[in-house]
């Protein structure tokens, strides 16, 4: 896939996530399930993991479980005061940490490389903790609004990053990029009648904000994938897609707890 292809399929991937939270939380876990699931798909092909069938399994099994704790967390906490994550993830990644571990003992092949595959996994496991967060933001002060804006700005940041301008111009043009459209549409929701308790201001900063990281996790991530050779084959070129709408959840989730309070 070229670059333009999973920049496309970026797009596709947060559209379906910001149509997923006006859905409910039900249907944003699944929509974050599948994000997992496609991220875990192309991780050990991407890094060249050794025991690429069990690096896979351990990763996504990751993300299904981090969005099934995050649904609980939300769906037991309507009607009441907006529910945290924090309580809920970390033993969710500590409970993955030790599967990577057991996937290691389990291997059958002399288990070359143990250093390589097990920091892979675990990273990739991280990932889609990230991306359970967007299960949580419609719970927070922003609601369900906030995952369309700040994806808005993951799409303009990775259709930055999918040109052929050299890093040291597409890096901060996406940040840019990033910042402005979240700014852009954080103040199209407020319009739209989406501010609620929130100050019309504050939804701008928290877009602003919010595109920003979003802008630089995106041309972060196209520093490091450029690098790897095996970038732009399936399914490998998945994990490119999806990489940047699973980072941008924790983000997302912070400033909706932090920022529009």
């Amino acid at each position: 896939m070229t670059p333009p292809a999973t920049a496309t399929t970026t797009l596709a991937l947060a559209a379906l996530v910001a149509l997923a939270a006006l859905a409910g939380p039900l249907v944003l876990a699944l929509a974050v399930v599948l994000v997992s699931v496609l991220l875990a798909s192309g991780w050990p092909a991407l890094l060249n993991l050794p025991s690429p069938r069990g690096t896979t399994a351990v990763v996504a099994l990751t993300g299904a479980a981090a969005a099934a704790a995050a649904a609980a967390v939300v769906a037991g906490g309507r009607g009441g005061p907006a529910p945290g994550l924090l309580g809920v993830l970390p033993p969710v990644a500590a409970v993955a940490l030790l599967g990577a571990f057991a996937h290691q003992l389990a291997r059958r092949d002399g288990r070359p490389r143990l250093v390589e595959s097990l920091t892979g996994a675990v990273t990739g496991q991280a990932l889609t903790v990230l991306a359970a967060c967007w299960v949580g933001v419609p719970a927070t002060y922003a609601g369900a609004p906030l995952v369309p804006v700040v994806l808005a700005a993951v799409a303009a940041a990775t259709a930055v990053c999918a040109t052929r301008w050299p890093l040291r111009a597409a890096g901060p043009a996406a940040v840019a990029a990033g910042a402005l459209t979240g700014w852009l549409a954080a103040s199209a929701a407020v319009a739209a009648g989406a501010g609620g308790i929130v100050s019309p201001t504050r939804w701008g900063v928290a877009g602003l904000v919010a595109g920003a990281g979003a802008g630089l996790a995106a041309a972060a991530w196209r520093a490091h994938a450029a690098r790897l050779p095996t970038a732009g084959a399936l399914p490998a070129a998945f994990t490119v897609a999806a990489v940047p709408v699973a980072l941008a959840g924790g983000g997302a989730y912070l400033v909706g707890r932090l920022l529009l309070l």
